[in-house]
């Protein structure tokens, strides 16, 4: 038997600890919108000041959560290994681009892009899978019977695909967009720049290195994240709370509400198809085709058009001694491009989307004998303490999202 007094206090530990480590480090963030970035390293001492006894919290939590005898339980051992996985997802990434921009400032600088996509997808998918499935390992897991898929039927659901993200990112835009639009009326240079800096991360990057750290790796890293290790260890107690966790724990891990939504619906999609087939190739299949799409047709497409205009696509500024005459007419043949794939992805979209609609009562889940209602389900999940520390990590990240630009607008 689990002392669950133990389990509560350092949930309520690992919580206060991450809501400490948020503040301080938005209010890093903010310091170096207004006074440059490398005024953010005066803050560092003090996040790791928090965030390394905020994981030997996490560690010795996982360590005294092992049982998954009820559904409670079984939420308490999963979402305190994926706490872990998130510290790692979060801290790590930081200190190192510190350390790079400390002792390799021209070199990082050069090579910020590549640098900050290939670390990011290393932390992510190498080390996060080899952390998180270790700490897995000792948790009981369901082997699920292996089936086929037609041809047709996976480019049924790739469509469908299409269409749920479509949705996902409408219904969050507005929220993102009215979060974000603070920094519309920033006047600082500083922030100008920064903010140049990361809406080109993407769209500047190598065309090998994004399509391999933004479209294939996390295809494959994140299916094994949240489906695999997550449903193998769930499933045993039924198949609503695997898409549950699925959907939630995926969307929140976005960290941001643009995202959120969409992989909210495609974590659900994905762990359902995952259920039925036993397969996690297939859902590797199903993510894959959209991170390619986007980061390979469409980012092309907008930096084709961006270096047309006279953009510099390292730095993210506009040449100002460009001809408009010359611009205007190289431009008009990408965007017409631009016009005809954006239709083109629309079209595939709404059919994505009509598919779904007609075919939803395929989309059934089987009940389980003992299996607990959803009510209570959803319930015991958003009243679990545990479960909390893993949404606080989640949460972190949406603060990180918005609230620097926010206290920075309101600090100028």
């Amino acid at each position: 038997m689990e002392d669950k007094t133990l389990r509560k206090g350092l949930s309520v530990a690992a919580i206060i600890l991450t809501a400490v480590c948020a503040l301080i480090m938005s209010l890093n963030s903010t310091n170096g919108l207004l006074y440059g970035e490398r005024t953010s390293f005066y803050g560092l001492p003090f996040i790791a000041a928090f965030a390394i006894p905020l994981l030997a919290v996490l560690i010795v939590l996982a360590r005294s959560c092992n049982s998954t005898d009820t559904v409670e339980e079984t939420m308490a051992a999963v979402a305190s290994r994926y706490a872990i996985w998130g510290w790692c997802f979060i801290f790590p990434i930081k200190f190192a681009s510190a350390a790079l921009t400390i002792f390799f400032p021209d070199f990082y600088n050069a090579h910020f892009t590549t640098i900050y996509l290939l670390m990011n997808s290393f932390n992510v998918s190498v080390l996060g899978c080899l952390i998180l499935g270790l700490s897995l390992k000792v948790l009981p897991s369901v082997k699920i019977e292996k089936k086929k898929l037609t041809f047709g039927q996976i480019m049924i659901l790739i469509m469908m695909v299409y269409g749920l993200a479509q949705v996902g990112s409408l219904m969050g835009l507005p929220i993102h967009t009215a979060l974000s639009s603070v920094t519309l009326f920033g006047d600082g240079s500083t922030e100008d720049a920064l903010n140049n800096l990361k809406s080109n991360l993407i769209v500047g990057s190598d065309t090998w290195i994004r399509i391999i750290t933004v479209g294939i790796m996390p295809a494959i890293f994140e299916e094994l994240l949240f489906r695999k290790f997550l449903i193998d260890r769930t499933l045993r107690h039924g198949e609503f709370i695997s898409c549950a966790m699925s959907g939630i724990m995926f969307g929140l891990w976005h960290g941001n509400f643009q995202q959120f939504f969409f992989a909210f619906f495609l974590g659900v999609l994905f762990a359902f198809v995952y259920i039925r087939t036993g397969r996690i190739i297939y859902t590797m299949i199903l993510h894959a085709s959209l991170n390619l799409i986007t980061s390979s047709i469409t980012v092309e497409l907008i930096a084709e058009m961006l270096k047309r205009m006279g953009m510099d696509m390292s730095s993210g500024s506009i040449d100002p001694n460009i001809d408009y005459d010359m611009v205007i007419k190289s431009v008009l043949p990408i965007m017409l491009i631009i016009l005809l794939w954006i239709i083109i992805l629309a079209g595939f979209q709404i059919a994505g989307f009509v598919m779904l609609i007609v075919r939803r009562k395929k989309f059934k889940l089987m009940p389980i004998v003992g299996e607990l209602p959803r009510k209570q389900i959803l319930r015991t999940m958003t009243h679990s303490v545990t479960m909390w520390v893993f949404f606080a990590l989640a949460l972190l990240l949406f603060v990180n999202t918005y609230l620097p630009d926010i206290l920075a607008f309101f600090f100028r």
